[in-house]
């Protein structure tokens, strides 16, 4: 299937598993305590070797016929949007009549608008393979960057045979010159290749990753606690640096991200469907509050004053408690991803995190690999945030994609070489947005174009050192730890809709919602 934020994976990337009606479930979690000897080489290799398969064996078993002659070059010369996904596949079922009745009523008529032409997606809205709620964010809106954002050109190439509007909706605003400089800007970049993937810069960000997950799984060997402790900073660090490759191929096009997107599961263990469908929902609204998810930390860290019904009696704490529930995000990805891959029977991403789980537990004590999650948590959390969470917050504002992603992101300056690799391009996290699909080594060079994009159309390029950074956020924290709570403040979650994720179920159960499980 087209993937992205607004279209579904394939149901599994290996066909061959879902043949019978009743799969089964991926292979238990082994344990086994590996001891080291001073003499025993062969031991000290088998991680290496382990390790490296992960990523390799994600990558053939991604792709029926896999051939090792691959191009890593996906951009059009002089097209009008970023790099194809030529291998992009998409079937959509006949629509039940059923399914349309009334959608030709005025409530229900959804009118989109992409290069300035209005689609009727009235009767499409079922058949989008991500779900409604994500076109009818854009109902009586512009959506081209986002189209363009997180859809092949063949999804594009089908959206244009969708059927015209009629007419356009009344009251909606026109493009704003911003905008159409920055498309032009885009076409621009397309013809200068920037989108294209390039062979040493792949091969450093999966090296580099192999390396430090080798030397954790090897330091985890000697049975002494040093050891131990060094093995869990060791592998917090190639936990983190996992999590951005899987982040670089759900956002990457082209045959080589088609192939290595089951690194996701195999290497990282999260589901690059789970995963697409929320991060990219945080690409397109960002800091639209009770849309991007990313700024719904609630009821564990709040970044606004919330109404006394959203309260938690601990917020008064949370600038001495804060590095705990930021300790906690890679265990509640890992749930998240399980469980949405369960619910929706895609065997393919369970095998790989069965797989991961076994290698990883196998080969790692339990204690140390749950102490890696932790502190690898830590470190993602602070990289994640710091970039959007001092930065506007959109409560009743629907800004237009380029003004609101310059409004609410700002760039980071790393002070050495290893905090410049740590941070996986995130540090570069204005550019990326703009331009999720470039390869992340291409954004440094970036850097200087967007400022004199910023300064030619009167926006403001936001950029800050990293620790200063970590101060203003930890001082924004401080200060709603004692704000008085705002009745009638916008919750950070949309009302009367279920969330089945860890997070909400959490948030609601603290704060005493209806839809908390009872």
């Amino acid at each position: 299937g087209i993937r992205g934020g607004l279209v579904n994976f394939p149901a599994s990337p290996l066909p061959w598993l879902t043949s019978s009606p009743s799969p089964s479930p991926p292979a238990p979690f082994l344990r086994r305590f590996v001891h080291l000897r001073g003499d025993n080489i062969a031991t000290m290799l088998r991680p290496i070797a382990l390790s490296l398969s992960l990523a390799t064996t994600s990558a053939f078993l991604s792709t029926p016929g896999f051939s090792p002659s691959l191009s890593l070059s996906s951009a059009r010369q002089g097209a009008m949007r970023p790099p194809a996904i030529t291998s992009a596949r998409m079937t959509i079922a006949e629509p039940d009549p059923e399914v349309w009745k009334g959608t030709e009523t005025l409530n229900n008529e959804l009118l989109v608008r992409i290069d300035d032409e209005w689609y009727d997606l009235s009767r499409w809205r079922k058949a989008h393979p991500a779900g409604s709620h994500w076109i009818d964010l854009y109902k009586n809106q512009d959506a081209t960057e986002v189209m363009y954002g997180f859809h092949s050109d063949k999804g594009i190439d089908m959206v244009k045979r969708l059927p015209k509007a009629k007419s356009a909706p009344e009251g909606v605003s026109e493009v704003s010159q911003v905008t159409r400089n920055f498309r032009k800007w885009r076409e621009e970049l397309v013809a200068e290749g920037w989108f294209e993937r390039d062979w040493k810069g792949e091969a450093f960000n999966l090296l580099s990753w192999a390396t430090w997950a080798t030397a954790g799984i090897c330091l985890a060997q000697f049975p002494v606690l040093g050891a131990q402790f060094g093995a869990v900073f060791v592998l917090a660090v190639a936990n983190t640096v996992a999590g951005w490759l899987a982040h670089d191929y759900v956002h990457g096009r082209g045959k080589f991200s088609d192939i290595m997107r089951p690194f996701g599961s195999f290497c990282a263990g999260m589901s690059p469907t789970w995963w697409s469908e929320k991060h990219n929902l945080h690409h397109a609204r960002t800091n639209e509050v009770g849309k991007d998810e990313d700024i719904a930390t609630d009821p564990a860290l709040f970044l606004w004053a919330p109404d006394p019904k959203n309260d938690a009696p601990w917020r008064k704490f949370q600038g001495l408690f804060l590095p705990l529930p930021m300790s906690l995000l890679f265990l509640l990805w890992r749930f998240d991803s399980l469980t949405t891959a369960i619910q929706r029977k895609n065997y393919g991403e369970l095998v790989g995190l069965g797989v991961h789980y076994t290698v990883m537990l196998s080969l790692v004590p339990a204690a140390t690999f749950l102490g890696a999650l932790f502190l690898s948590g830590f470190m993602t959390a602070i990289i994640t945030t710091v970039t959007h969470q001092t930065e506007d917050l959109f409560f009743d504002e629907e800004p237009e994609f380029v003004d609101g992603q310059f409004r609410s992101t700002r760039d980071a300056v790393c002070s050495n070489p290893f905090s410049e690799w740590l941070w996986g391009g995130m540090q570069y996290q204005l550019e990326h947005h703009l331009f999720p699909t470039m390869p992340r080594y291409k954004y440094p060079a970036l850097v200087e174009r967007v400022k004199a994009f910023a300064h030619d159309n009167d926006l403001s390029f936001r950029q800050t050192p990293e620790f200063p950074l970590l101060r203003r956020n930890i001082e924004l924290y401080q200060k709603v730890a004692h704000l008085p709570p705002q009745p009638g403040a916008k919750g950070s979650r949309p009302e009367g809709v279920e969330r089945k994720d860890i997070t909400s179920i959490v948030a609601n159960v603290a704060v005493g919602s209806e839809s908390a499980p009872r």
